[in-house]
């Protein structure tokens, strides 16, 4: 009666079809009889009985589909017990948080390495440029070597890199070489870019993916905002060589912890049948009565049809939330490479190139870039703007300033992913259990608010010049209160606490918004991301002090609060109500087909 698409082996998120064949042919089911046009994206969270299909059993959301839907193996991380999902989880966190320490947290030690090396402010900017622009771009080779050869080795490998790269970083004497180990620590930390986000999408569930994804950019911004706060206490009492020791130790022991606790999550997930209906490429009496059949690609998925089957699905519920990883999953450090995946890793090569151009994606990962790059902006002009008279902070306490946006950044993580996910499920009950990725939107509308002020600020440098701008909170107060030389504490509470919210929020949102839309793509997604925010980061390091000191610090500081707030607005409002059919217009790419 059942047959298998293929026996449970590693696989990527890109062969999905075996995963999502159940709900697409209940989706065939909802556009004949409701009417509702299914894309690519589009989920079905509440189906009728006529369709055999994995629902949740637990919680508020008792009932709801499960999307995608697990396997009868055990092994299927869609499976683990929660205990395993947050280990890997965890570990995937503490990774991101530790990794991103190094790169972006050697602002308070500008002053030590202009002395040190003798370099101007942009050339020990670039110390932070040349480690931010490897971030991006490695991930071109990372995504890719993750899809053949797993989760697991990948982040493993990545771990040892910095480790090194940390260890070089603290033994450097000449400039050359610490810019070296700099681009070798981008290297190696550039996972912490985009593995994180394809794990999430390996074990968890959709209707809970807004909540951990938030967790993801949580770790990362948390490592961006302590990292300062340690490496200037660092200098200041051990010298800026210990803050490098530090981080190999604690890189070190994740290392170890990765190796143990993170078990490989690249899974190729199986599909059983009940097949009463001829398919479009085989019409034998073998596969319309008996209805043995295996699915393979989504034109035979349309020619089959499902009956329930009173054994096959109450299996698959009770091992939903109480499988585990096999002892290959665990401890395996020679992964056996996914030929399927070996096979098509030209199309993983081009794919950031060609979904770079697909609005939703274009517009995810530029509202991700603009956001993080405010925080970028103001860790790059904190040192001098704090160092120097009338503030005269040393290291430390420049370091120190940092612990606003970890405030900032704490509401976000409370509030973002969980908002979005409730904003989402309340909009999908209303739809009639159709779900649609456009829905998370509005979530965005509270944190845009908070950034926005329409009040006309007025700027007097030099001559009396009246500005009405609506522009984001934290610029107007960050940017005036550097030029005007405001009291500290009014620029760091308030102003960098902006920053940690709009830093970790949009980003949470906006990501989880295209992935929903082209789940099979979520690393590549990450990929335009990050190259995409890097790129306009490592220019920052270019232009941006040059500029504050020609133009002062409200010119740059508008211009990129002024395009994050505009970006943020213009995708709500242009998706909320054409999200569809821009998905429409790339329902037949072959993206959908990895």
């Amino acid at each position: 009666m059942f047959a298998k698409r293929s026996s449970p082996e590693f696989q990527g998120h890109h062969d999905h079809h075996a995963g999502d064949a159940l709900r697409n042919l209940a989706a065939i089911k909802v556009e004949e009889n409701m009417h509702i046009e299914v894309l690519p994206g589009t989920e079905i969270l509440d189906f009728n009985d006529s369709v055999d299909i994995v629902k949740s059993g637990k919680g508020s959301n008792s009932g709801m589909v499960l999307v995608p839907q697990p396997s009868r193996d055990p092994h299927d991380p869609l499976n683990w017990t929660w205990n395993w999902k947050l280990a890997v989880i965890l570990n995937q966190a503490f990774f991101v948080f530790i990794s991103v320490l190094t790169p972006l947290s050697i602002a308070p030690l500008t002053p030590i390495f202009v002395e040190k090396f003798e370099k101007t402010l942009s050339e020990v900017a670039l110390l932070t440029g040349a480690a931010v622009i490897t971030l991006g771009y490695a991930n071109l080779i990372i995504i890719p070597f993750s899809n053949v050869f797993g989760r697991r080795l990948t982040s493993l490998i990545c771990a040892v890199v910095c480790v090194l790269s940390n260890v070089w970083q603290a033994l450097a004497t000449s400039y050359s070489s610490f810019l070296a180990a700099r681009v070798v620590s981008g290297l190696g930390a550039a996972a912490n870019e985009s593995i994180m986000a394809v794990v999430v999408a390996d074990v968890i569930f959709l209707h809970q993916r807004g909540s951990w994804m938030g967790l993801y950019f949580w770790c990362y911004f948390m490592g961006a905002f302590v990292g300062p706060i340690i490496s200037g206490n660092a200098a200041a009492s051990l010298g800026y060589q210990w803050f490098f020791w530090i981080c190999a130790i604690l890189q070190g022991a994740n290392f170890l912890t990765l190796f143990f606790f993170f078990p490989e999550t690249k899974f190729r997930r199986t599909i059983e049948v009940h097949s009463t209906a001829p398919t479009a490429n085989n019409d034998s009496p073998k596969d319309s009565t008996h209805g043995e059949k295996e699915i393979s690609t989504p034109n035979e998925i349309q020619a089959v049809s499902l009956q329930s089957d009173a054994e096959a699905l109450p299996h698959v519920e009770r091992i939903v939330g109480h499988g585990s990883p096999s002892f290959s999953q665990r401890f395996s450090i020679t992964p056996k490479p996914d030929l399927h995946a070996l096979k098509f890793i030209w199309r993983d090569l081009i794919a950031p190139l060609n979904i770079a151009f697909y609005p939703i994606i274009l517009w995810a990962s530029m509202a991700m870039g603009f956001a993080a790059n405010c925080i970028l902006n103001l860790n790059i002009t904190q040192s001098q703007v704090f160092g120097a008279p009338p503030y005269n902070f040393t290291p430390s306490a420049v370091g120190l300033v940092n612990l606003a946006f970890v405030g900032g950044a704490a509401i976000g993580l409370l509030t973002a992913g969980p908002l979005s996910d409730w904003v989402g499920m309340r909009s999908t009950k209303r739809n009639r259990g159709i779900r649609e990725p456009e829905m998370r939107l509005p979530a965005l509308l509270p944190y845009i608010a908070a950034c926005l002020v329409g009040n006309t600020v007025r700027l007097i440098p030099h001559a009396h010049i009246l500005h009405t701008d609506t522009v984001s909170c934290y610029v107007k107060i960050v940017a005036v209160g550097y030029q005007w030389q405001w009291a500290w504490e009014i620029i760091v509470v308030i102003g960098f606490g902006f920053v940690g919210l709009i830093g970790v929020t949009i980003p949470t949102i906006a990501i989880t918004y295209a992935v929903d839309s082209y789940k099979p793509i979520a690393g590549e997604i990450m990929i335009v991301a990050t190259i995409c925010k890097n790129t306009f980061g490592f220019g920052q390091t270019y232009y941006i002090n040059d500029w504050a000191i020609r133009d002062g610090y409200i010119p740059p500081m508008m211009m990129l609060g002024g395009i994050t707030t505009g970006i943020s607005l213009l995708g709500v409002v242009v998706f909320w109500f054409w999200g569809k059919k821009f998905r429409r217009w790339t329902m037949n790419s072959w993206v959908h087909d990895l």
